[in-house]
């Protein structure tokens, strides 16, 4: 592609400047984020933590050792 072929839209007279905090779809996903988070700091595991961490405690990583098995005949 030659460069005379591009057209760099920021320079082109009568370009449309639209502002994400005026779109209704970017102040939607910024008002789904917060209420997110919100109800993340809401939940009991989060605040158990930040009693823990605010204690002094350690917080020590919950892992899950998950069995893979490749059939539906899987022990119960």
């Amino acid at each position: 592609m030659d460069r005379e072929e591009l057209t760099i839209v920021a320079n082109t007279t009568g370009a449309t400047v639209i502002f994400l905090q005026s779109h209704p779809i970017w102040t939607a996903a910024q008002r789904h984020e917060r209420e997110r988070n919100e109800a993340m700091r809401r939940h009991p595991a989060f605040r158990a933590r930040q009693r823990v961490a605010a204690a002094g405690g350690e917080i020590i990583p919950l892992i899950r050792d998950f069995k893979l098995y490749s059939s539906t005949n899987t022990p119960a």
